[in-house]
């Protein structure tokens, strides 16, 4: 399977006419592994995402509270659940700050990792972790909005450089990342290049724990990661500026 999978992308390399890479290191590692690619056909091209803006300042606080939520340090994992996802991460960082009653964890997703994530929950009995098995696009962008702390986990077996598009998704909601992440994988440069959240290396527990810490205990510092996250979304995520970049390519 797996040979038949890189037959598929090297013919997709050869035919296409411009490859875009989400970062320098994804670049680098095409360039690596794949040495007969032409290097003109490479170009930067940050995963991007629509401005989603925010339509009422209200509905994320309602949710907050529906869920009694408030006056809470609230971490938010939304989306895939899978082996590439690496679950462990969530339940160590719970684990961590189960006698902390000031900080929750909600979990909005899907996929095939979901139900031994809830069967692990319960067996450790985490009850600072809450699962919401749906909610409205709307309103759930308004809740990302309202949160404190965004959670980015990749399974640390992982090999390629990538930059996941929830990562974007709170860095365009203005919501500090804390990513846990594969080694070799510069994005977690670029978040801290950026001055938009945490990484660490996903076996690395005790840096994990201290960072954590350091993100939760501070609400400035938090403010001041988001804003920095927005800023850098603005500047190279945005579909218009991704638009830009490709055209700029198609004229050379």
């Amino acid at each position: 399977m797996y040979r038949y999978l890189d037959v598929l992308a090297k013919k997709c390399y050869k035919y296409a006419d411009y490859i875009g890479c989400m970062s320098e290191g994804n670049i680098s590692f095409i360039k690596k592994n794949n040495p007969s690619i032409e290097h003109s056909k490479i170009l930067l091209l940050y995963n991007w995402i629509s401005d989603n803006k925010r339509t009422s300042t209200d509905i994320g606080q309602n949710i907050r509270k529906l869920y009694g939520l408030n006056d809470k340090v609230v971490v938010l994992y939304g989306g895939n659940l899978g082996v590439g996802q690496k679950i462990e991460n969530i339940v160590k960082l719970a684990e961590h700050c189960l006698n902390n009653e000031k900080v929750r964890f909600v979990v909005i997703g899907k996929g095939i990792e979901l139900q031994r994530l809830q069967t692990i929950i319960e067996k450790k009995n985490l009850t600072n972790v809450l699962f919401i098995d749906f909610m409205p696009q709307s309103d759930y962008l308004e809740f990302v909005s309202s949160v404190d702390i965004g959670l980015v986990s990749i399974n640390e077996k992982y090999k390629v450089p990538t930059c996941p598009s929830k990562a974007v998704s709170y860095m365009a909601l203005g919501i500090p990342v804390f990513a846990i992440i594969n080694p070799n994988n510069d994005y977690g440069t670029i978040i801290e290049n950026a001055g938009a959240g945490y990484w660490v290396v996903g076996n690395d527990d005790n840096n994990m724990s201290m960072l954590f810490d350091k993100l939760i205990g501070n609400r400035e510092l938090r403010n001041q990661m988001g804003g920095n996250g927005r800023k850098f979304y603005e500047k190279n995520c945005t579909t218009q500026v991704a638009y830009k970049t490709i055209i700029k390519q198609l004229a050379k």
